[in-house]
């Protein structure tokens, strides 16, 4: 009896297993927005900030801008160049 409950146990938890292989590189845990929460603060939009570009986070200031309010995040990266992203808090979006 124990027997027959592990064996169905297992074939039912069997499709959960490859589940994760099958999700876009972009949707893995860890690597993009998916892992940060809504609306943003100082310190998710720099880790936003740092797991988008791969650089060294500078600094982080919050302004206003058409009634958003934005997140600036200075960037170093490794070719020595700083870049600033502007993440729209709500969004998580990066703002042209």
């Amino acid at each position: 009896m124990k027997f027959s409950w592990y064996l169905l146990i297992m074939i039912l938890t069997l499709p959960l297993s490859g589940y994760s292989d099958h999700l876009p590189p972009e949707a893995e845990a860890g690597t993009s927005i998916n892992d940060i929460a809504l609306p943003l603060t100082k310190k998710t939009a720099a880790e936003l900030a740092q797991v988008e570009s791969g650089g060294r986070v500078l600094s982080v200031d919050q302004e206003q801008y058409q009634n958003h309010t934005i997140f600036r995040v200075k960037v170093l990266h490794q070719n020595g160049k700083v870049k600033t992203y502007r993440l729209d808090r709500d969004t998580g979006y990066q703002m042209q």
